[in-house]
């Protein structure tokens, strides 16, 4: 067949076949954007998301939608939206970065299952699975791995910083709603607050027809009292007290009397709320609280919350 050719005709020829071969079997080894194509690598579509599951540990939560605007976490509490938002971005845009150099590969895959983040996502298309662990070589990617089996990754989200993993390793807590009040000043029919140790301090607002008004106050400042009644759009908890926290609160505040009462009764009642304040601890910065509802614990921040805390003669018009 090549005889009469030159031997550097052959060899050109011979290299033209080698090119063509792995040009072929790149283009099978890549998709329609020219991304090569991982088998292992698992895509999540988060439009249908039912439940998602993680486990750190020994310790396991999910998240699942409530409805279609809200999630609750462990079938207890409303979840933060931004966390959901940025959870759903992460599993949607996760990608292959490059997959994990051959002399760390089987050390990776024993850490990625012993003691890797295991995220469970069920669809309604059915459940994928997969392990996250932190690459401690790179901020901004994560170890993966789609089963025990399977050939692991280093994988990131485009756009984004920071760690996969670190999401999932989130406390419960995290993934609560921060939410406190939520109340729009239209909707709010009634505000009281007191004081224990200072009654005549304290105040009741009222919705009277269309407006507000402080009772027992002649003439009230408009302004300072519709600026207050706004403050109650947005406010948070610092966090919510759990377990051995908890606990030890309840011991320090057991010999204490709550020193405020927050109340506010709006005309939606699920947005009603009262709140006991207690005195600040020595040696913290925070204020501690309880709602009263439910009997939850929590802390308040003092910079943002003793807006709220004003006395009677704060609304005198002068």
């Amino acid at each position: 067949m090549f005889t009469g050719i030159t031997t550097r005709v052959k060899i050109l020829f011979l290299l033209t076949l080698l090119t063509g071969a792995i040009a072929l079997w790149t283009l099978f080894n890549k998709n329609s954007s020219g991304k090569p194509v991982y088998a292992d690598f698992i895509k999540i579509d988060t439009t249908d998301i039912l439940k998602v599951t993680f486990t750190v540990g020994k310790e396991t939560h999910y998240v699942a939608p409530k409805t279609n605007a809200l999630w609750f976490i462990d079938s207890k509490y409303d979840v933060r939206k931004d966390i959901i938002t940025t959870m759903k971005l992460g599993l949607a845009r996760m990608d292959v970065k490059m997959p994990v150099a051959s002399e760390i590969r089987e050390d990776v895959k024993k850490r990625l299952i012993s003691t890797g983040v295991h995220v469970q996502v069920l669809t309604e298309g059915g459940e994928k699975e997969f392990w996250v662990l932190t690459n401690d070589n790179d901020n901004n990617s994560s170890y993966f791995i789609s089963s025990p089996s399977a050939e692991p990754y280093v994988i990131y989200v485009p756009g984004f910083t920071g760690d996969l993993t670190d999401l999932f390793k989130l406390k419960a807590g995290d993934w609560r709603n921060k939410a406190l009040f939520r109340n729009v000043p239209g909707g709010i029919e009634e505000i009281e607050l007191s004081y224990k140790s200072s009654p005549k301090d304290g105040f009741v607002i009222k919705k009277v027809l269309n407006s507000y008004e402080v009772i027992d106050m002649p003439k009230a400042d408009s302004t300072r009292l519709y600026t207050y009644l706004s403050l109650f759009q947005r406010i948070n908890v610092d966090n919510y007290l759990v377990d051995k926290q908890k606990d030890s609160v309840e011991y320090l505040l057991k010999s204490q009397q709550p020193e405020v009462l927050l109340s506010v009764v709006d005309f939606d009642k699920s947005r009603s709320k009262s709140i006991q304040i207690y005195k600040a601890l020595p040696g913290t910065k925070l204020l501690y609280a309880r709602i009263v509802d439910n009997g939850e614990l929590i802390t308040l921040n003092p910079e943002a919350f003793f807006r709220v805390l004003v006395r009677k003669q704060w609304f005198m018009d002068k």
